[in-house]
């Protein structure tokens, strides 16, 4: 039975509904219902409420829609579901239909200026250096006080988007479009940046490409990369994501049959999963040759040089599992085994490591009372494990991590990329 206010859900999609058992064994995996304990705030109640929206018995209002908003579709109840459960395609089919019933047509954020810049600004890497040079711009020239200050000025999501920036954030310092491997040659890749990414973690990719380089591999960048589509999908706009899904599968198909890689946790989750955005046999056959960065270097085997070492002194770190990497891709050994041959480092494990930290995108601009709440709670944690870094592999999770860091006065304990160890020793 449709609903009388929500457009009805293709057949596929609805069939999905009944493969949830109402087990409840997703409950203590879900952030939001780990700090709400809420059913309505559970991967189950949410289940329940969609159905009931799209079958026409709950009316799409504000607290519906509200239950919906606070999910960071951090796919952890998909890890835990036994019944395997696609809960991420589910809501993101409902929750933008729910948003324009309760918002009104056209809309899909709370925040106009936030659902502006994620249509016109974040997905295109000018645009969006361009609104944060002159914070970078204080901090350079050694006003970072200035510039935190100046983010607190900032009203709403644009506010917290600035204060989000510090300096944990590294752009991007110029990358040639093709690095020759260095030593025996084992092969080529494309590099793909990421639109946020190339902006905040240019390290993270500067990185990469060196560790690339130097295990044997031609590094290929796209001359013009358009975003994959995360973004969009992220701020309830399908439609959106779709049509960057297009168009990325048609820039990777123009590059020839080569490995892609990422260093970005959240694109890599969108890019193997552009076969569904996208339907078409291009989309599917371009996700097919998406691998994370630290995935690659496990299959194709790393070559650390001979003699790399490591300080007498341990470093103590600790590795948090990025939610698009270890829920979205499914990859957890692969950054322990790549820790593990670091010489000089001791990983020491992170409790509550399966949950979020509460950055999950736009989730961090979107909902930043329970992004604090989860980014409080995972900093706690890390400080807990006596780390004085920690290791991950996505930038919006090392960013919400440093910055809950910093405000939890332990700003010395440092948040790098997987790869960026990597690069210390190649």
């Amino acid at each position: 039975m449709p609903s009388k206010s929500l457009p009805q859900l293709p057949p596929e999609t609805y069939a999905k509904f009944n493969a949830c058992v109402h087990c409840g064994l997703c409950l203590p995996a879900c952030p939001t219902y780990v700090e709400t304990l809420d059913e309505a705030d559970s991967p189950r109640g949410r289940i329940h409420l969609m159905k009931a929206l799209v079958d026409g018995r709950v009316e799409p209002t504000e607290s519906a829609f509200e239950h919906l908003d606070r999910c960071l579709v951090c796919r952890a109840c998909e890890t835990a579901c036994p019944s395997g459960v696609m809960y991420h395609e589910l809501i993101e089919e409902v929750r933008p239909r729910v948003a324009e019933a309760v918002l009104g047509e056209g809309r899909r954020m709370r925040s106009r200026t936030l659902q502006w810049m994620v249509e016109h600004v974040l997905p295109y890497p000018k645009r969006a250096g361009a609104a944060m040079s002159p914070l970078n711009l204080a901090r350079k020239v050694g006003l970072g006080g200035t510039a935190r200050k100046v983010a607190g000025w900032m009203s709403g999501s644009l506010g917290d988007m600035a204060g989000m920036v510090g300096e944990e954030a590294r752009g991007e310092a110029a990358l040639a479009s093709f690095t020759p491997a260095l030593g025996t040659h084992r092969g080529s890749v494309v590099l793909l940046r990421g639109c946020v990414g190339s902006v905040l973690s240019g390290a993270v990719n500067g990185a990469a490409v060196k560790v690339l380089a130097a295990n044997g591999f031609d590094v290929h960048l796209l001359a013009e990369e358009p975003c994959c589509g995360a973004l969009a999908a992220h701020a309830n706009d399908p439609e959106g994501a779709r049509r960057f899904g297009e168009k990325m599968a048609a820039a990777l198909a123009a590059s020839g049959d080569l490995p892609v890689i990422s260093a970005i946790a959240g694109c890599g989750a969108q890019l193997k999963g552009l076969g569904h955005v996208v339907g078409t046999e291009q989309a599917k056959a371009a996700a097919g040759r998406v691998r994370d960065v630290l995935e690659f270097l496990v299959e194709v085997g790393i070559r650390l040089p001979k003699g790399a070492g490591g300080s007498a002194k341990k470093r103590v770190v600790t590795y948090h599992d990025p939610c698009h990497l270890v829920h979205g891709q499914r990859i957890s050994g692969a950054p322990r085994a790549l820790l593990g041959m670091i010489p000089g480092l001791m990983v020491v494990p992170l409790e509550e490591n399966e949950l979020c930290c509460g950055a999950a995108g736009t989730y961090v601009l979107n909902q930043p009372e329970m992004a604090a709440a989860l980014g409080r709670r995972k900093a706690g944690r890390i400080l807990e494990s006596g780390a004085m870094e920690v290791a991950t592999a996505n930038i919006g999770c090392a960013l919400q991590i440093a910055r809950h860091l910093k405000e939890a006065g332990r700003g010395e304990v440092r948040v790098r990329h997987v790869v960026e160890l990597l690069g210390e020793i190649v």
